[in-house]
């Protein structure tokens, strides 16, 4: 039986520190891919420089800068294989990654889509062995959109997807530079069966140089990046209200705006956090930690300092007696 073919597909902007690892890891596969493809979104650095050595075990892409969906669809559109599987330009696949994913695959010919766990890392070493244990996360598998819409639960460089579903999804939406990923892989999940493989396989890099720093809390167009990715897939899909509940759609939105409150909250920016926790209390007004930090955001930071100071205070005589 004729192996499947698969492309590994790499979208780089300004990481001549990294690209070379990460390369590196993707040619260290215990399963080849078929074709390695690196897009180079415009990099001003020696990203390009770095990759002369890989040329003879690469397909180099160069474009102009467009952002990270841009460079994305370039690959899937440069691709001839069945399947894409990508790795940001900073990142590491585990050696095995493609192996497991592929046999997953093989086995389960009605999944379209196959993600992984991940571990995250720093230049002093490993940070988290998994993510899924971290933060206590299941990996679905299945029809998993309803899971997958109440929480993004992988990364892009964990997935490997079969190219034809483009032609019933679409390609990543271009205009939204923060959360594309996160979209699509909405929308494949609400076509598609997805699958996982629960072993973290993907090596997720912490630097300070890394475009998704601090993603949780990046704005798009005034609002939260989930908000927005979540608007729109609401837009697409409007009978997912109904399917998850008005309720749970409410609090899953209400989410991103605390969040990003609470940021500005403990960085003093009071005011700005004011607006995004009251588009959080109009979703889910019945949430009273909300309605506190609300409170908490007209108090001096004097008074903020000293109940944080009170609060430790009180905390560790607690656990002091216990």
């Amino acid at each position: 039986m004729k192996e499947a073919t698969v492309s590994a597909v790499i979208p780089v902007y300004n990481n001549e520190a990294y690209i070379a690892a990460a390369v590196k890891s993707v040619l260290a596969q215990t399963r080849l891919p078929t074709e390695v493809i690196v897009v180079d979104d415009g990099s001003t650095d020696g990203t390009a420089a770095v990759l002369k050595s890989y040329r003879d075990s690469i397909k180099y892409v160069y474009q102009k800068n467009q952002g990270e969906p841009a460079a994305r669809n370039r690959g899937i559109r440069e691709s001839n294989s069945e399947f894409i599987a990508f790795l940001d330009g900073d990142d590491l696949w585990c050696s095995n990654k493609l192996e497991l994913q592929m046999e997953y695959l093989r086995q389960h010919p009605s999944c379209a889509l196959v993600y992984t766990d991940m571990s995250t890392f720093d230049e002093n070493g490993i940070i988290d062995a998994s993510v899924k244990e971290r933060f206590q996360m299941a990996l679905p598998s299945g029809r998993i959109f309803h899971a997958l819409f109440m929480r993004a639960l992988f990364g892009s460089g964990s997935v490997i997807f079969r190219k034809e579903c483009i032609d019933k999804v679409g390609y990543f939406d271009e205009d939204l530079l923060v959360g594309s990923d996160y979209e699509m892989w909405l929308r494949m999940a609400r076509q598609f069966e997805l699958g996982a493989v629960d072993q973290p396989l993907l090596m997720y890099r912490y630097h300070p140089s890394m475009s998704t720093r601090g993603l949780g809390l990046k704005m798009w167009k005034g609002v939260p990046w989930e908000v927005a990715v979540l608007s729109k897939i609401l837009r697409l899909y409007p009978e997912a209200i109904d399917e998850l509940g008005s309720f749970a759609v409410k609090r899953r939105m209400a989410k991103p705006y605390a969040a990003v409150a609470y940021a500005k909250f403990r960085r003093s920016e009071l005011k700005d956090a004011r607006p995004l926790l009251r588009k959080a209390i109009a979703y889910w007004p019945a949430n009273s930690w909300y309605w506190t930090l609300y409170g908490a955001t007209f108090l001096h930071p004097a008074q903020i300092a000293a109940t944080r100071k009170l609060y430790r205070k009180l905390f560790a005589s607690r656990k002091n007696s216990e």
